[in-house]
């Protein structure tokens, strides 16, 4: 399967299968994170102080870019005609109106958000770090203020605030979410290291380590993805550089094993068919590792391609 591969350097990329580039690299403001919509036009942010967000053509050709309103956009969604963007260093959340031709054509809202938590250098201020759409509502994971903020997205792209569900323990830092079938909700917590599992209200029913190895210094989850079956849930970590298999059961999460992702600090990750394929941020790698069909286990990494800044992977 093709992949794009998002990145801190200015310039985002696609891959076949072989790891073979598909055309040149296409020029973008540090698209840290991007989407693809179903026409194929690729949305991706720019992480920078300004913080923008920019509309492609599937052949590169930049259709318009506009500002999110807050600095260092990190994460972005689509939903029904418009695209969402998570402003980390500016604590809000952006909803832009898509035109016909997939391209930006206006700012519908901009949510800020207000307060902080406990953790003296990282919650100082609001810093939504993922963005979220399903049955619209909007779910903005912050982790500055250990908060899922919760919205309903109206048709024409106002954000109307419904609830805020705070995270326990604080300091515990939420960075990204996923749904599972069942109805219940995972989020790595990127500064206790942990994986928190909540019922479909956002009720907190456990919490369990990140990792299995103890970590020789600080650990930060990044990224987490179910398999296409909903059996296994899978937890990058930054600092052991590993990715961590938990088994989805009834009773909860059972950790089932911890491999090497290969590289340096995974950022994030996607599952393909049968593999998993990881974005290395510090050692410039993209890697794959081979799921074991019955436990669902990764096998031990190899090498994808060599790119610089690797943040984010997008199946194609």
């Amino acid at each position: 399967m093709p992949v794009l591969i998002g990145s801190y350097a200015d310039h985002y990329s696609t891959f076949d299968d072989d790891g073979k580039p598909l055309g040149a690299p296409v020029q973008a403001n540090a698209p840290s994170y991007v989407v693809v919509g179903p026409s194929g036009v690729r949305y991706a942010v720019g992480e920078r102080d300004e913080g923008s967000v920019s509309a492609f053509t599937p052949d590169g050709e930049l259709l318009n870019t506009l500002p999110t309103g807050g600095a260092s956009p990190c994460h972005l969604a689509l939903t029904e005609g418009f695209l969402l963007a998570a402003n980390y260093g500016g604590g809000s959340v952006a909803v832009f109106a898509l035109r016909p031709d997939g391209s930006l054509d206006r700012r519908t809202d901009l949510a800020q958000h207000v307060g902080g938590s406990v953790h003296p250098a990282r919650q100082e201020t609001a810093h939504a770090h993922q963005v979220t759409v399903r049955d619209h509502v909007v779910h903005v994971v912050d982790l500055g203020m250990d908060s899922l903020v919760h919205y309903r997205l109206g048709p024409a792209g106002s954000l109307e605030h419904v609830r805020t569900t705070t995270v326990q323990p604080l300091g515990s830092g939420p960075r990204h979410l996923v749904f599972h079938p069942s109805g219940r909700v995972f989020v790595a917590n990127e500064l206790t290291s942990t994986v928190a599992t909540y019922t479909s209200g956002f009720e907190l029913l456990d919490v369990r380590p990140s990792v299995l190895v103890e970590p020789m210094g600080d650990n930060l989850p990044s990224e987490l993805a179910l398999s296409r079956d909903g059996r296994h849930l899978y937890v990058a970590n930054r600092g052991n550089d590993t990715i961590t298999t938990f088994s989805v059961e009834e009773s909860g999460l059972l950790p089932v094993d911890e491999v090497s992702t290969g590289g340096t600090w995974p950022r994030h990750f996607a599952v393909l068919d049968g593999m998993l394929c990881v974005a290395n941020q510090h050692s410039d790698t993209v890697t794959t590792l081979d799921l074991d069909p019955d436990s669902g286990v990764p096998h031990p990494a190899r090498p994808f391609i060599e790119h610089p800044s690797p943040s984010v992977v997008v199946p194609l």
